[in-house]
């Protein structure tokens, strides 16, 4: 499996859903803040969560963000959910984004847990918060739609890496009382980190 690191710097505040989920599957992870990002290793897995868009990029600055798309040009794996799908355009409300896309993603305000299926046909539940409509990313390829087949989860090629976008929250959820043992989602997003 390889080295996976979850950003939990600033505004990352749902950081620790994804560390629980991993905990309970007994995945080993490193956390990292924007100080850390120019040191993630190649060929890595970078989690980035839901959280507060603008302070993602606001704490990544320019530096941090060149660091992020380097290391997927060279190889590495990044995997945004909600907010770190948000960032992960060319730009977000006027603010420079990480330019893994083109398109620009309008904020979505609602919350509600969905059901998706993968490409095998596997159903799960997501938590739908806040999360952009990922139907208008053009050049990528749908791995989860939910039951209106609206694209829940996307997969891009850039450089040599791949970014894989989550519009809903796979993970379970400390708020919603979805805990990761026993939500399907979470299930589904430990194997899924295992298989990529």
């Amino acid at each position: 499996m390889k080295k996976i690191y979850i950003y939990s710097g600033n505004g990352a505040y749902q950081a620790r859903d994804i560390e629980n989920c991993l905990n309970v599957f007994d995945i080993d992870y490193y956390r990292i803040c924007e100080h850390g990002i120019s040191n993630i290793a190649e060929k890595s897995v970078l989690i980035v969560p839901g959280g507060m868009i603008t302070a993602y990029l606001l704490s990544w600055g320019e530096k941090g963000i060149q660091s992020i798309g380097d290391f997927v040009r060279n190889g590495g794996i990044y995997i945004g959910i909600c907010a770190g799908v948000y960032v992960a355009g060319k730009q977000y409300k006027n603010q420079t984004g990480l330019a893994f896309f083109d398109e620009n993603l309008e904020y979505s305000k609602h919350k509600s847990i969905i059901n998706a299926k993968d490409n095998d046909g596997e159903t799960l539940s997501l938590i739908a918060e806040n999360g952009p409509d990922l139907s208008v990313i053009k050049n990528c390829k749908v791995i989860l739609r939910d039951d209106n087949n609206k694209p829940q989860a996307v997969k891009i090629s850039f450089g040599e890496g791949q970014v894989y976008l989550f519009s809903s929250h796979p993970e379970g959820s400390v708020y919603y009382n979805e805990i990761p043992q026993e939500f399907s989602g979470a299930k589904w997003f430990v194997d899924f980190l295992k298989n990529i």
